[in-house]
């Protein structure tokens, strides 16, 4: 066979392999497509929980003998929540099965009878905690939501630490602590359904620079549990700085997956908590040095002043805690307006064909975003077009022509109509389904 006669039956077999396979193309693109397959619904979960007491900064012998007084007063709770048996009699008449440690955990875990599909607001967690500060016992209470792990509501009382230790070995006083908690409980409401009471994606975290082991002045802790009593009645979003393992034991328990809400900005403490001494201190004078951060990128933003707190304590046991000035709360009103939901980002600086935004990863933003200008026509035919390159943080020193420092946003390319960009100009994603047949006509 001469090589001619080869090549015009290679060229005859790969015509008809195309021929083939674009009938076979068709066929498919002609015959009925596979159904979607249905999701399954959410799981059920208990609309209340209640977890066991948790202690911090108390004396190990303190706790021993405070154990059954503990157990009596989270009966009480129970009674008022949650009083239909266990998390693990809740999971295992589902037909699980939990492994030991985590059936542990769940057995000493309450639930209501009501149950709810798994959804942000659907579900609350109540911990006590018993904490000590200085020459008190604070008892905080503490209702998270489930499944974001933000707090929903909290309240405390105290009370003073020799009365308290001295009426764990007489029994007769125990009505006093319990009508403590009880009271605490009564005060609790939950704030909206769950989701940001502000609009703003301003998710406040609390961490501790440094814990307190000392028995005479307890856990700082307490300092950071009424802090954020204090935040969420300003209607700040705080994420829960304590019990995220109870959090997560309860999530691994009802197979939810992992959605905590992680903090955008967090706030590291180091406090000066009091010493307990032969009298009683009213107000207890703390304070703290505070090192902020971005969450996204991590970096550090400007200092905040070392602030004094007053702890003024009220004849039924209410601590108000005030600040000596006011560069904490003054920085987290401006970081919740940078972050404002209802704000579409705006161009704080041009480079060339690169735009730095006000708002970044943390207002919702993401690598490849597809934005258009604000106003544009409906089609964008005309409009300034981009996508997300890349973030910066306070690094760049860049003023929001809204006026705040922008400490963590969004460096735009614009790929049509870079000589039109001007500072100030707002940007909106663009709703352009892609792939479209062209010219594009919108969605």
């Amino acid at each position: 066979m001469s090589i001619k006669q080869i090549l015009n039956k290679k060229a005859c077999s790969a015509g008809l392999l195309l021929l083939v396979s674009s009938f076979s193309a068709a066929l498919a693109q002609q015959g009925p497509q596979p159904a979607t397959k249905p999701q399954p619904p959410p799981p059920q979960i208990p609309a209340t929980m209640v977890s066991d007491w948790r202690l911090l900064g108390i004396d190990p012998d303190i706790s021993r003998q405070a154990k059954p007084l503990l157990q009596r007063t989270k009966a009480d709770l129970i009674k008022k929540w949650a009083d239909a048996g266990s998390l693990e009699q809740f999971t295992t008449s589902a037909g699980a099965t939990l492994p030991a440690l985590l059936a542990a955990f769940a057995k000493s875990t309450a639930v209501s009878v009501d149950k709810k599909q798994a959804a942000v607001g659907a579900s609350i967690v109540y911990e006590p905690l018993l904490c000590r500060l200085g020459d008190r016992y604070l008892i905080h209470i503490s209702a998270a939501d489930t499944v974001l792990g933000n707090l929903r509501g909290a309240s405390h009382t105290s009370i003073d630490a020799r009365e308290f230790e001295q009426s764990l070995r007489n029994p007769a006083t125990a009505d006093t602590f319990s009508s403590k908690v009880a009271d605490a409980a009564g005060r609790i409401t939950l704030t909206s359904d769950g989701t940001s009471q502000d609009n703003s994606a301003l998710h406040i975290g609390m961490a501790l620079g440094r814990e307190t082991t000392r028995r005479d002045e307890g856990s700082a802790f307490c300092a950071l549990a009424l802090l954020a009593e204090n935040l969420l009645k300003e209607k700040f979003t705080v994420v829960r700085p304590w019990g995220s393992e109870t959090l997560a034991k309860i999530r691994n328990t009802l197979n939810l997956p992992a959605n905590l809400r992680r903090p955008t900005r967090v706030l590291n403490f180091v406090w000066d908590v009091p010493r307990a001494g032969k009298t009683t201190q009213n107000p207890m004078q703390l304070k703290a040095a505070i090192r902020v951060a971005e969450s996204v990128l991590g970096q550090p933003l400007p200092k905040i002043p070392q602030t004094q707190w007053t702890a003024q304590i009220a004849g039924d046991g209410q601590i108000s805690l005030t600040a000596a000035n006011q560069a904490m709360i003054d920085f987290l009103r401006q970081e919740r307006q940078s972050l404002s939901l209802a704000e579409a980002p705006q161009v704080a600086k041009i480079n060339r064909g690169w735009v730095y935004l006000d708002k970044g990863r943390a207002y919702g933003l993401e690598m490849d975003d597809r934005l258009v200008i604000s106003g544009g026509p409906k089609d964008y035919g005309a409009a300034i077009k981009g996508h997300v390159v890349g973030f910066y943080g306070p690094e760049k020193n860049i003023k929001s022509p809204r006026g705040f420092p922008v400490n963590e946003g969004a460096i735009v390319f614009i790929r049509k109509g870079q000589a039109e960009t001007k500072i100030g100009q707002t940007f909106i994603f663009d709703e352009t389904v892609y792939p479209v047949n062209f010219p594009a006509a919108g969605r």
